[in-house]
């Protein structure tokens, strides 16, 4: 393994690990921060609910701070596929998904050299799936769609952050705002 794939492989942990920090300094005693913010990082990120994401940015938003809620879980995103952008061969050796992974990949690069047309439309593509606010519409899956249909890296990810910003968006903005104005 190369020195430059070790880093690609553990910088989203560092990451993760200095925001972990940061949230546990912010209030060392009671560690409100850490448990707040950390816990609905971790419910978003292994989601045990059928509904998805929804869910998560609802109760979110009604416990937290409205921005750094959706900060949150926008970070989650932004995490989950720089890794899966970065590290897309590792998933490619796991037995069975692997070979799919690999067809499909293949697939896509050959679809988009015979209609070169849809090359353009890929980045809206991978953002308005994220977006959408359904079960298996995330950063992870958005990530490998991506790198499917022959994106690069960067574009795989900027497509899905600015997916993954809208698609909280749409969920937390009018609830937050409709519960406000019931009040």
């Amino acid at each position: 393994m190369k020195r430059i794939d070790i880093v690609k492989f553990f910088t989203p942990f560092g990451i993760v690990g200095i925001v972990s920090l940061i949230l546990i300094l912010a209030d060392p005693v009671e560690l409100k921060y850490a448990a707040g913010y950390g816990g609905m990082m971790l419910t978003y990120f292994f989601p045990l609910n059928p509904l998805g994401r929804i869910t998560i940015v609802l109760a979110a938003i009604a416990n937290l701070n409205l921005f750094l809620a959706v900060l949150s879980i926008v970070f989650v995103d932004a995490v989950s596929s720089l890794f899966i952008v970065w590290n897309f061969d590792i998933a490619t050796k796991i037995p069975f998904i692997g070979k799919f992974l690999l067809k499909t990949e293949e697939k896509g690069k050959r679809a988009l050299e015979k209609y070169s047309w849809v090359r353009g439309l890929s980045f809206i593509g991978v953002m308005l799936f994220v977006a959408i606010p359904f079960l298996g519409t995330n950063a992870v899956v958005g990530s490998i769609v991506g790198k499917i249909i022959g994106m690069t890296p960067a574009r795989v990810w900027i497509a899905v952050l600015i997916g993954s910003i809208i698609g909280v968006m749409i969920i937390a903005l009018p609830a937050y705002y409709g519960v406000a104005l019931l009040k």
